[in-house]
């Protein structure tokens, strides 16, 4: 059996593995959810739908950027997991390439967390439709970045999943790396007026700013950057997208080479 096949086999496994756990179906009401709080609370608490179908698409795009963190519970234990429950001595010593292994369950995460993604654009475009009659030609291009970002924080949390020693050590880290400290260099390097591109806190902000800045953003929750104690400056798309596909690579040849390297005792 040539390793295509067995990254095929590896593949169906793994994703049958997620859509046959709870958290898929979790990760999927709290996206629903968090579109119908966008649908059901902009028009109560303001003065009915934005005049702008930009900024109402920036508003759904919550639950699509929602569904890219579950890449973080589909993978934190990944690699970790198979360590911690001693199900490496019997998984990593069938004559299956550890490489194969990993990228095998890359790819399952990753076609979970897409299948989200999708559902969540589908809600978007269906909400859209239903409140204005048409979707922005920026729809296509926040699903695209959204894609993105989810193979780069899969990537980031491959990475940690394969130095940690426990699932939930893998979890947490890379949660507090992607939304604490990302986020707080983040702030001080936008306070500070440095460029701040390369962050990926940044890189998942173009998910909803495609759609015409952070000004946009900002009018649809009924304020502006002008209370802000430094100015907003929406992220540069080219530079983002160079951000998340080295994020994406470098992470996802770590995990591997690690993986590859790493004793199971």
């Amino acid at each position: 059996m040539s390793e295509l096949e067995k990254l095929r086999i590896v593949v169906g496994y793994e994703f049958l593995k997620h859509i046959r756990r709870k958290r898929l179906y979790v990760i999927l009401g709290l996206t629903l959810i968090a579109e119908l709080a966008v649908l059901i609370l902009v028009p109560v608490l303001g003065d009915g739908f934005p005049d702008s179908v930009m900024v109402m698409a920036a508003l759904l795009s919550v639950g699509p950027a929602l569904a890219t963190i579950g890449a973080i519970f589909f993978a934190g234990d990944a690699i970790a997991g198979e360590f911690e429950s001693k199900t490496g001595f019997i998984l990593f010593t069938n004559p299956v390439k550890r490489s194969t292994l990993v990228i095998g369950k890359y790819l399952a995460c990753y076609a979970a967390v897409a299948l989200l993604v999708i559902l969540g654009y589908v809600i978007v475009a269906i909400s859209l439709l239903a409140i204005y009659g048409t979707v922005p030609i920026e729809t296509l291009s926040s699903f695209g970045l959204c894609l993105l970002y989810a193979g780069s924080v899969l990537s980031v949390t491959f990475f940690f999943s394969s130095i940690s020693k426990g699932a939930m050590g893998a979890t947490v880290i890379t949660l507090v790396f992607i939304m604490v400290i990302s986020g707080i260099i983040d702030s001080i390097l936008m306070m500070t007026g440095q460029p701040h591109w390369f962050m990926l806190s940044t890189n998942g902000d173009t998910i909803s700013t495609v759609y015409g800045g952070y000004e946009v953003f900002m009018g649809g929750l009924g304020g502006g950057g002008g209370m802000m104690p430094f100015e907003l400056e929406t992220p540069d798309i080219g530079l983002s997208v160079i951000s998340m596909v080295g994020y994406l690579a470098v992470g996802f040849l770590l995990s591997i080479w690690i993986s590859k390297r790493r004793q199971l005792a």
